[in-house]
């Protein structure tokens, strides 16, 4: 990571070499699977689902076969949970067709991302589902932040924590949301429109995800 003279980190400079890594090495995966939530959109046949819960779970190591805690195949379960939801989904969803990641969008993914997550639950023997929720929503809606443990560390280098504070008198709390991922998402749009001001680069919500998990290069693929 590049910083400028006052030891903050140099974004352009940082999203520059991000996006350029994530464009030579990760971005086909990750076309790859909008690709199959584009020719599998239905949430209410449950082959269709089972197949974005278990690629998008995978290939995104989300931890569902290691962190949902019930009886039989947890992918399946997590499936069910999401068919049950379909509805909703598609609602919300469709609210975000062709939007922009502002606060208005941040405030309804932010919601949609809460009431998905508790209504799994019951599907997940009572495990939170935070992160694959994220994911899982992303590849559907490509404004969705991705969430996980690497992201929600790294935010912290790129965004000034009063901005962020600021932008979510904005935001509000909207009617049922989830504090770590609604402090994730809030501090995410502060970066993405700095981003956007600060630079001539204007990044895809990905983009910015992959300078957040850029820092830890153990891995070829982002994780929990």
């Amino acid at each position: 990571m590049t910083v400028d003279r006052s030891g903050e980190p140099d974004l352009a400079n940082s999203l520059a070499h991000a996006i350029e890594d994530y464009r030579a090495t990760w971005h086909p995966v990750d076309c790859e699977l909008y690709d199959i939530c584009r020719r599998r959109p239905s949430q209410r046949t449950f082959a269709d689902v089972y197949t974005k819960v278990a690629i998008i779970g995978r290939v995104y190591a989300a931890g569902i076969s290691r962190t949902v805690q019930v009886d039989g195949d947890p992918e399946a379960a997590v499936a069910r949970g999401l068919v049950e939801q379909a509805g909703l989904i598609d609602q919300m969803l469709q609210t975000l067709v062709d939007s922009q990641l502002d606060r208005t969008a941040a405030s309804k993914i932010i919601e949609l991302h809460a009431r998905v997550a508790r209504g799994l639950l019951p599907h997940t023997g009572g495990t939170w589902q935070q992160s694959f929720v994220s994911k899982y929503l992303h590849f559907h809606c490509n404004v969705v932040p991705v969430y996980d443990s690497r992201a929600e560390a790294a935010i912290g280098r790129f965004v000034n924590w009063s901005a962020v504070y600021s932008a979510r008198h904005t935001i509000g709390h909207p009617a049922d949301w989830l504090t770590r991922y609604y402090n994730f998402a809030t501090a995410f749009v502060v970066l993405y429109e700095r981003a956007a001001a600060a630079t001539l680069i204007q990044p895809t919500v990905k983009e910015v995800d992959y300078l957040l998990w850029q820092p830890a290069q153990s891995e070829r693929h982002p994780s929990e």
